[in-house]
């Protein structure tokens, strides 16, 4: 079985229908990062990110996030960055294990009549994570491999957010079912599972891999980026675009 923790960085919305322009302050880009592991991986990718935090003086327990304030963390602004550091090397160690989904917004809701808001955006670039899964599961397992994906993502705690939720699962149930022109999805488990990212490094691995690929597109620093790269998911050319990192425009 394999596992895949999803996360995202930057605003799926922000789009303001009259004037045809994204709204002061929103992201250029939305990034959905998927972080794919064999599940018999898992307990070691867990000892392996709690190791790293409690290096730095910090909790097992403590959730380590790409955008969280290092003061907050009782770090220094060189010990919270050196820490990312060793995070994404930790990630990186895991060949073909992410893919970035990275959705140019202004182009998305100008171009396609079938995203009118930040749910459809979203759902679309599920859709797209979910097909690179599934054609990384055939290249590991056989084109008609029928082995299980599970797929996690980080719970929202308030009632707004908790919709946003809901119209997800019902996109993943019609992606699941669908799939894409490319490609089925027989290997999705049945539903999307969400979990609090406080109690899941896997989710918190996620965040990593979202925030170092949308620091690339949205503010042109590949510092990280290029750190997690042996991690992308790539052909035999070692090619990660259209692989492992889906741009779309």
């Amino acid at each position: 079985m394999y596992i895949v923790f999803i996360d995202e960085s930057g605003q799926p919305g922000g789009w303001d229908k009259e004037s045809c322009c994204l709204t002061l302050n929103s992201s250029n880009f939305f990034t959905l990062s998927g972080f794919m592991i064999d599940a018999n991986n898992i307990l070691e990718i867990e000892t392996r990110f709690k190791d790293i935090k409690l290096k730095y003086g910090l909790k097992s327990s403590t959730e380590v996030k790409w955008s969280c304030s290092y003061s907050k963390l009782g770090l220094s602004y060189d010990e919270y960055k050196n820490m990312k550091y060793e995070i994404i090397e930790m990630i990186s160690s895991y060949k073909n294990s992410v893919i970035g989904i990275v959705m140019d917004k202004k182009m998305c809701y100008q171009n396609r009549i079938d995203i009118k808001n930040h749910n459809d955006l979203y759902a679309f670039a599920l859709n797209l994570l979910m097909e690179r899964v599934c054609m990384e599961i055939s290249d590991r397992d056989g084109r008609d491999s029928m082995t299980p994906a599970l797929m996690f993502t980080d719970s929202r705690k308030n009632d707004n957010n908790n919709k946003l939720d809901k119209e997800l699962q019902i996109s993943y149930l019609r992606a699941r079912s669908l799939g894409t022109h490319y490609i089925k999805f027989p290997n999705f488990c049945e539903s999307l599972v969400f979990i609090d990212s406080n109690y899941s490094c896997g989710i918190q691995c996620a965040d990593f891999c979202a925030g170092a690929i949308h620091k690339k597109f949205e503010n042109n620093d590949d510092t990280f980026y290029n750190l997690l790269m042996p991690a992308i998911r790539a052909n035999k050319s070692n090619n990660v675009y259209g692989y492992g990192i889906k741009i779309y425009k």
